[in-house]
């Protein structure tokens, strides 16, 4: 069986230049797309969980002054259950794999992806309801860090992943640029 670098690298030395949709197909077909999916709505179930049972947000926004900062809190509900959708889809990308060469990176990807995801799923309360700015702070400096690192892991396995997560470390940096404005604003 061939690593899948070897089978895009065949198919552009036989077709010339190769076309995203036949990188993608040949992506999904050394993975899980069912796997993808299910991976996906369980980590944006858990993130409706958390966001449930924490709370509204707007008692601390008004008590810190930064209901101007924010966008409105039902955007970003949504915006942060797609995040937590679209990269549980990119881990079972991952988990879902079947090329043998990579499960040690695929695995070593997989835990650093649990640890972002927790570190995530802290983030809100502890910002919005809590009011702990200051390690919100630092929550979103590590989930920063992590979100790099789970981006290289996953690149190394699969290429759709890692632009995915690529997507999600914009996202994170938009987050630690709010953390960190209600911070010195504060």
């Amino acid at each position: 069986k061939r690593h899948p670098w070897e089978v895009l690298f065949l198919y552009r030395k036989k077709y010339g230049r190769m076309t995203t949709l036949a990188w993608m197909s040949a992506e999904i077909r050394q993975t899980s797309p069912a796997l993808a999916v299910i991976v996906g709505c369980l980590c944006a179930i858990v993130y409706v969980i958390v966001r449930g049972t924490s709370g509204h947000p707007y008692g601390v926004m008004l008590a810190l002054g930064i209901s101007d900062l924010v966008p409105p809190v039902w955007l970003m509900t949504v915006l942060r259950f797609l995040s937590f959708f679209t990269v549980g889809c990119a881990a079972g990308l991952v988990l879902g794999w079947r090329e043998r060469g990579c499960a040690g990176e695929k695995y070593r990807a997989g835990m650093l992806f649990l640890l972002l995801v927790a570190l995530e799923l802290c983030w809100y309360p502890t910002l919005f309801v809590s009011a702990l700015v200051f390690l919100a702070v630092l929550e979103s400096l590590m989930i920063l860090v992590l979100s790099l690192l789970v981006t290289v892991g996953f690149f190394r396995v699969s290429r759709l992943a890692g632009v995915i997560l690529t997507l999600h470390c914009v996202w994170v940096i938009y987050l630690m640029i709010l953390t960190f404005s209600i911070f010195f604003r504060n």
